[in-house]
């Protein structure tokens, strides 16, 4: 098969309560030339409720979408099956149940084999069936079985309107597919758990959960290619800090915590987090600044150096992607129904001329991967 890079887009389709539109179709395909930067459209799958986060299996074909829907006490976990040839996606199996509310967030382990949920949950003390992080295993056909892994957080932070309850937003695997960390914004934590791929199932460790400044509200985590350092955005604060990890226990340390936006940027919360695939920089997204922040980082030890701007070319940053290649970057604005392509300088690290821009109704998730 020859190599070829898909861009999925997850879109808003039906209305939701604390987010302004809903302008869109459900998942998006888009064939993307890591030469010009070009998208060009492929399909759209209608059928799947909501898709606010995707997860793509390239090695596998498949791909994994979380349905945050607000009316009910439960989100859904959907199957596909991608096509890379023309970019069509296919049910499989039926879609699953993920046990707690406004489901946010979707990964699998590195090879596949499991699927991860992190469900925001509404701020609604004692909601039921109320599970925070739940795991799936994966048939050998790509579906999902039922959850086989089901955890609750308890932790709560100081601020009563954002985090009277707790709120994980994400799940990341380690380099290594042992740990799972869960940032929870209503918690001001990192949650390490232990991971079996190979049965889907998650454990909390024994170990202390990392605690980072109280109101801090972490959102997202990203790892360092060489797998020793993270960095995870936090929402509320609008800081974005170097963790170190100890890949032997999956336990994190706080290293730094810094200023994540220009002194003179317009009332923000933070969104998303990456490091480039060469592991020089750092970068970040801003809701109401809307801007996308390169830092440098030292090439020794990681340190966040400096920060730079640039406008994300639209309206509320929500998800941004790499392309495979690492010339190009990937901006879903959400509130502008568009996702614009900007390349990206290969000596600064930073997004420069806007190379492209696609219509896509209210963007909440954007992955670029290569097949082949």
């Amino acid at each position: 098969m020859t190599a070829s890079t898909l861009v999925f887009v997850g879109g808003l389709n039906q209305a939701v309560p604390h987010f302004a539109a809903a302008n869109g179709k459900g998942i998006s395909v888009f064939e993307f030339d890591e030469t010009t930067g070009k998208l060009n459209w492929r399909s759209d799958a209608t059928d799947v409720p909501n898709p606010t986060y995707l997860a793509v299996v390239p090695q596998r074909g498949m791909l994994y979408a979380t349905s945050e829907m607000f009316i009910r006490p439960e989100g859904w976990i959907s199957a596909f099956r991608v096509d890379p040839a023309s970019g069509s996606l296919v049910a499989v199996g039926s879609r699953q149940s993920t046990r707690g509310s406004l489901s946010a967030h979707c990964n699998t382990d590195r090879q596949g084999k499991c699927v991860l949920v992190a469900n925001y949950s509404h701020e609604t003390p004692g909601e039921m069936p109320g599970r925070h992080v739940v795991s799936f295993s994966v048939t050998p056909e790509g579906g999902l079985t039922r959850a086989v892994s089901e955890c609750v957080h308890t932790e709560t932070g100081r601020r009563a309107d954002r985090q009277g309850v707790p709120h994980p937003h994400c799940v990341m695997p380690s380099p290594d597919d042992r740990f799972v960390i869960v940032p929870d914004l209503g918690g001001d934590q990192l949650v390490t758990y232990r991971l079996d791929a190979a049965s889907g199932r998650i454990e909390r460790t024994e170990g202390e959960a990392l605690k980072l400044s109280p109101g801090s509200g972490p959102r997202h985590i990203a790892f360092h290619p060489d797998g020793t350092k993270a960095y995870v955005i936090n929402e509320l604060s609008n800081t974005v800090c170097r963790l170190s990890y100890d890949a032997d226990t999956g336990t994190l340390q706080l290293l730094q915590t810094f200023e994540g936006l220009l002194p003179d940027a317009a009332p923000s919360y933070g969104a998303g987090v990456l490091v480039s695939h060469d592991g020089r920089f750092l970068y970040a997204t801003y809701r109401g600044d809307d801007s996308v922040i390169t830092y440098a980082l030292d090439e020794r030890d990681g340190t966040i150096l400096r920060a730079t701007r640039r406008d994300s070319g639209g309206k509320t940053p929500r998800s941004f992607a790499l392309a495979p290649s690492g010339k190009f970057m990937l901006v879903a604005n959400q509130d502008s129904d568009r996702v614009v392509v900007l390349r990206l300088d290969p000596e600064s690290g930073e997004p420069t001329e806007q190379v492209d821009a696609v219509a896509v109704g209210t963007p909440m998730c954007v992955q670029a991967v290569r097949f082949g």
